[in-house]
């Protein structure tokens, strides 16, 4: 009986179509796995696809109250920063440069200082000279509505309020703005 096993056990040829019907297979996941995850960063002006910025309202270093749906219409810069850090204040002479160049273009820098003490992000901002809108986030709130850990951290946010691009955490440059910013301004 075990003989007439062995016997019945023949080996099967080898058909190449399992394999070839398995990477056919294989590549129509991959391919759909692809498309469903991949990242898209607008890189059109219209951005209806692009998530919302979540809107606020802070007390601004003058007293008055800054919103960011204020500068709807225009490119914002949303910057978080701090003056107790080095590589915030390093950053902001770059950001102010841009912002005085491209402030007539449909772009602002708005910087919103996070957990500081007012008067001395006052101070720091007036020793520099920097006259883009300051605001104040004093319980940390709207830096975590955006999902800030570390400062700085910025965010591109377009003309009908969508995110765009968001650098976190880390300091940027004119010339990281040059080449992400500028070309959505038209020039």
């Amino acid at each position: 009986m075990a003989q007439k096993h062995k016997a019945r056990r023949k080996k099967q040829p080898f058909d190449p179509r399992w394999i070839i019907a398995g990477a056919v297979v294989a590549i129509v996941v991959v391919v759909a796995l692809m498309f469903f995850f991949r990242e898209d960063t607008p890189t059109s002006t219209a951005s209806s696809s692009a998530p919302a910025a979540p809107d606020f309202s802070v007390p601004a270093l003058d007293g008055s109250k800054l919103s960011l749906s204020d500068f709807r219409g225009k490119y914002v810069l949303l910057n978080f920063w701090a003056s107790w850090c080095p590589p915030c204040k390093a950053e902001m002479p770059e950001l102010h440069a841009y912002y005085r160049s491209y402030q007539d273009k449909g772009f602002t820098l708005l910087a919103i200082n996070v957990n500081d003490d007012p008067n001395s992000a006052r101070a720091f901002i007036e020793a520099n000279g920097f006259t883009f809108p300051v605001g104040l986030d004093l319980d940390g709130r709207v830096f975590n509505s955006y999902g800030g850990s570390a400062l700085p951290t910025s965010f591109l946010i377009d003309p009908q309020g969508g995110l765009v691009k968001a650098w976190r955490p880390g300091a940027i440059t004119r010339a990281m703005l040059e080449e992400e910013v500028t070309p959505r301004l038209g020039g």
